[in-house]
């Protein structure tokens, strides 16, 4: 039977979070209206459970780390322990709801039992509340996190009466988790909604080379079972070089050229990304702490889709342009005026094939579908359209990185690398960022949630050593930035939010 096992990015997130600095849990913050009705959360967390295996599972270390953690289920699960419910003292203003939420965030998660933690959280001013949500990003990654918060969303509000409302609308909108320990695209599974792939236990065919594999590995039992995953990994490999040594006879001298040409950009292109020297840039945000700060901003989705298409810009890069002259003012402000920063972005695998084109299978299948990059942008220059146009040119750089597309290969090698070595080693290169950007998908407009109306959602990305992260959603036609800084780095809070504010304000004006 196949073995629900984490690929090998996840198993190096999971290997470093001995080391603080390193943990990559994420945090999310949904502002409602109203408290939301306890039974009725409670029952559509029950169904979300029900639905996706993985929130009623722990790790499990396999024996003699001869491969990736797997997944098994919890003998002890107790829901009761994941939701939780808090009450803020008086006044109940937004800051002390950010800072009870950072201080929360800051505590691990236990290692024993489910890796996630839902908290509502009440006593906001105007009879508002909260929820917060916590998941390891070994589980998924924010896309897959907002599509779990979106399993708790209703389209409905509650019946009037008796405050009951209906059974909510089934929002078909799977959630993205991992695969099965599977070897073989052609096992990959069926489709789900949406051209989507669900949490799957497809066993490879009996007469297939992986299908022999496992029936020789079943007696060694977990032993046999790591035996056979990385002997698939070499299988895999193996396959790969065989087909494109197939193609060399029939090659010409120009082809072989380019291949060595293509071959030599990809090494030199994996060893930028994997081994950068020196530390970050920031002559400012030098200090590292364990400590966090939230902050919050939003903007209007509307006029942000008005500057992309003025610009002829993405929107991800009208983001990121935001957030590189705020960090410029900022340094200007602060006396520490800089060029240029190194930015870390996840670019994600779950992006369709081409623009406008279907998710490809072997992509939209998995808990974590990024490959981590490292750029270094430029802050200026000030001109906003200039500024934003020196954005583009470096994303459209670090897209086309060739060696981007060995991640998940690179990660494989890395994951059997000792904790010893591993952990200074990540340590050191997390060290030269200066700052992370990152876009997930929303909420979709006038959502509930067990009853009461949705008026925000704030995303708080993990720093993993980086001196601040900038996260984007949309929620009801509203684009909402979550802020998670370390305040050793960024010593005036405030101010950097205002040079923020003015950045994205100029920008935006520009584009209107």
């Amino acid at each position: 039977m196949a073995v629900a096992r984490m690929n090998d990015a996840e198993a190096i997130m999971w290997a470093v979070e001995s080391d603080p600095c390193l943990r990559t849990d994420f945090t999310n913050i949904t502002l409602l209206e109203s408290a939301p009705d306890p039974d009725r959360l409670r029952a559509g967390l029950e169904r979300a459970i029900d639905s996706f295996p993985p929130l009623r599972q722990r790790v499990a270390r396999p024996p003699l780390g001869l491969a990736p953690p797997q997944w098994a289920d919890d003998p002890d699960f107790d829901i009761g322990y994941h939701l939780r419910r808090l009450s803020l003292p008086p006044p109940g203003e937004q800051r002390q709801l950010l800072d009870l939420a950072a201080q929360l965030a800051a505590m691990p998660l236990d290692r024993a039992r489910p890796l996630w933690e839902l908290t509502v959280v009440e006593g906001l001013a105007g009879g508002r509340a909260a929820v917060l949500q916590r998941l390891h990003h070994t589980l998924t990654d924010g896309v897959g996190g907002m599509r779990l918060l979106r399993s708790l969303l209703e389209r409905t509000p509650p019946a009037s009466g008796d405050g009951r409302a209906p059974p909510p609308a089934p929002d078909v909108d799977p959630l993205i988790w991992r695969h099965p320990e599977i070897f073989s695209p052609s096992h990959l599974g069926t489709a789900g909604p949406g051209g989507w792939y669900g949490y799957q236990d497809v066993p490879p065919e009996r007469d297939s080379p992986w299908g022999l594999v496992e029936r020789i590995a079943a007696p060694l039992g977990e032993v046999g079972g790591s035996l056979a995953y990385r002997f698939g990994q070499g299988m895999s490999a193996a396959r790969r070089s065989f087909e494109m040594a197939a193609t060399l006879p029939g090659a010409t001298g120009d082809d072989l050229r380019e291949l060595a040409d293509r071959a030599r950009r990809t090494a030199r292109s994996v060893a930028d990304q994997v081994v950068v020297s020196g530390g970050a840039l920031s002559p400012l945000m030098v200090g590292r702490s364990l400590a966090r700060r939230f902050e919050t901003d939003s903007f209007d989705l509307g006029t942000v889709r008005q500057a992309a298409r003025t610009f002829g810009a993405s929107r991800n890069a009208v983001f990121v342009a935001g957030v590189t002259g705020g960090l410029l003012a900022y340094h200007e402000r602060m006396g520490a005026p800089c060029d240029a920063l190194r930015m870390a972005i996840p670019l994600s695998l779950r992006a369709s094939a081409g623009p406008g084109g279907p998710a490809p299978a072997a992509l939209a299948v998995g808990g974590n579908r990024f490959a981590p990059a490292r750029v270094v942008v430029p802050l200026g220059p000030k001109d906003p359209a200039k500024r934003l146009a020196t954005v583009s040119r470096s994303l459209a750089a670090v897209a086309a990185e060739p060696g981007l597309s060995m991640a998940e290969g690179l990660a494989g090698l890395i994951s059997l690398l000792p904790a010893s070595v591993l952990i200074p080693a990540l340590r050191a290169q997390a060290r030269t960022v200066d700052f992370a950007t990152s876009i997930v998908p929303g909420l979709r407009a006038g959502r509930f949630m067990a009853g009461a109306p949705v008026e925000a959602s704030w995303p708080m990305g993990p720093r993993v050593g980086c001196a601040v992260n900038f996260t984007l959603l949309t929620c009801d036609e509203r684009l909402h930035l979550g802020v998670n800084l370390d305040p050793a780095a960024v010593t005036d809070p405030a101010g950097l939010m205002e040079c923020l504010a003015e950045s994205f304000g100029d920008l935006l004006e520009a584009g209107a």
